[in-house]
C-alpha cells in the first residue's frame, strides 16, 4: 500500500475512533489510508486543514475529508470533527505502518560492565555504551549510538542510528533523538591568551526534560557550568545549533537551521521560524516568535513577534519589505523630479 500499512478500516469505525461525525457514507467504505485532497485514492481519505482550500474538494476521489465544519454540496463523504489536525493525527497514527522494533542488546553493541540497562530497553548493533550509563524501561538505543559515561537517559526514549550523546548528560522520559545528532559536545568557548585561542573548559552538562524532541543533525553543546537545558515538550528540528549554557523553556519549537548563541534564554512557547538566530546572552520572553531569517540581537518582550535583520517588530519590517518592492519606481521619480528641478534652475538663472 502506498502508505506501507495493511491496516484497513470501515468509515463508521474510524469516525468513531478520530471523534467524527459522518456525513453522506452508510459507514461500510472501507478505508486504507490517509492522502491529501490531490493524491488521494478512492480508498483512502483527505483532509480540509483550510477553507480556502475547499474549491480544490471538487476534483479529489478521496472516499471522505476531514473538515472543520459541514459543507453542502460536498462531492465527496464527509468525517465533522472540531479539529481537523487531532482527526488527522489519530488517522495518521491508526495507519502508521508497524516498524521491527529492536529488541535485547545486540551481541555487536559494546556495552561497559558498569552500565545499568533495563531489560525491556534495546540496545542496537555497534552501539557504545559507556561507564555507569543508566537507560530506563522500554527506550531504543539504535544502531551506531555512542553514550558517554554516566549519562542518564529515561522511560520510552528513541534515539535513531549514530546519536552521540557526551558524557554527564540528562535525557528525560520520552524523548526522541533523530540520526546523527549530538548532544553534549563541548560549546564554541575560547578565550584569546598569549596569542592563540584557547578552549575554555566545559565541565557541564546537558540536560533535556520530559517529551524533548531533536531533528536529525542538530547539536546541543555542554555547559561550562551548570548545564545547557532543553524544557519540557520543546522540538528541535533538523540542523538547529543550540549554545552552550542556553536555556531554552518548555513548548517551544526551533525550526531547521536556527541557532541558538552561549547562554540565551528563551522563555516557553517561544517560536524560532526557519534559519532565525539568536546572539548570546539574550533574552527572549514567553510565546515570542522570531520569524524566518531573523537576526536576534536585542531582548524580545513576552509573546513579541519579530523579523529582520536586525530583528525588529515584525508589523514594522514588513511595512519596510513593502517599500523596498517600490524602490525602483521611487527611484525613478526621483530622476524625474531632479530634471525638473534642474529646468526649473536653469530657466531661473536664464531670467537672472
Amino acid at each position: 500500500m502506498p502508505n506501507g500499512s495493511d491496516k484497513k478500516i470501515t468509515l463508521a469505525a474510524l469516525a468513531e475512533r478520530v471523534g467524527a461525525r459522518l456525513v453522506g457514507d452508510d459507514g461500510q467504505t472501507v478505508i486504507s489510508g490517509v492522502n491529501t485532497i490531490r493524491d488521494a485514492g478512492a480508498d483512502e481519505i483527505c483532509f480540509l486543514s483550510s477553507s480556502k482550500h475547499l474549491a480544490q474538494l471538487a476534483t479529489t476521489r478521496a472516499a471522505a475529508v476531514l473538515i472543520g465544519e459541514q459543507t453542502p454540496d460536498c462531492p465527496t463523504a464527509q468525517l465533522v470533527v472540531d479539529n481537523v489536525n487531532r482527526a488527522l493525527i489519530a488517522a495518521l497514527r491508526y495507519f502508521e505502518p508497524p516498524l521491527q522494533r529492536l529488541s535485547g542488546i545486540d551481541p555487536t553493541a559494546s556495552v561497559d560492565t558498569t552500565a545499568r540497562i533495563d531489560a525491556t530497553a534495546a540496545v542496537g548493533p555497534r552501539a557504545v555504551i559507556g561507564p555507569g550509563v543508566q537507560i530506563g524501561p522500554q527506550t531504543v538505543i539504535g544502531p551506531g549510538c555512542v553514550i558517554g559515561e554516566g549519562t542518564v537517559i529515561g522511560e520510552r526514549c528513541r534515539l535513531d542510528a549514530n546519536v552521540v550523546v557526551y558524557h554527564r548528560c540528562r535525557i528525560g522520559n520520552d524523548c526522541i533523538i533523530l540520526a546523527n545528532s549530538t548532544i553534549g559536545a563541548t560549546g564554541f568557548g575560547y578565550s584569546f591568551i598569549d596569542g592563540r585561542h584557547q578552549l575554555i573548559p566545559h565541565n557541564g552538562g546537558v540536560i533535556l526534560e520530559d517529551g524533548v524532541e531533536i531533528g536529525a543533525n542538530s547539536c546541543v553543546d555542554r555547559a561550562k557550568f551548570g548545564n545547557t537545558i532543553v524544557g519540557a515538550g520543546t522540538k528541535i528540528d533538523n540542523l538547529v545549533q543550540v549554545g552552550h549554557n542556553v536555556r531554552i523553556g518548555r513548548a517551544c519549537l526551533l525550526a531547521g537551521t536556527s541557532g541558538i548563541g552561549g547562554s540565551a534564554v528563551l522563555g516557553n512557547g517561544v517560536v524560532l521560524a526557519g534559519r532565525a538566530s539568536v546572539v548570546d546572552h539574550i533574552t527572549i520572553g514567553d510565546g515570542a516568535i522570531a520569524g524566518v531569517q531573523a537576526m536576534v540581537s536585542e531582548d524580545i518582550a513576552p509573546g513579541q513577534k519579530v523579523l529582520g535583520f536586525p530583528a525588529r517588530p515584525m508589523r514594522d519590517e514588513m511595512k519596510s519589505m513593502s517599500l523596498y518592492q517600490k524602490l525602483p519606481e521611487l527611484a525613478k521619480d526621483i530622476k524625474t523630479l531632479a530634471k525638473k528641478i534642474e529646468t526649473l534652475e536653469a530657466a531661473k538663472n536664464h531670467q537672472d
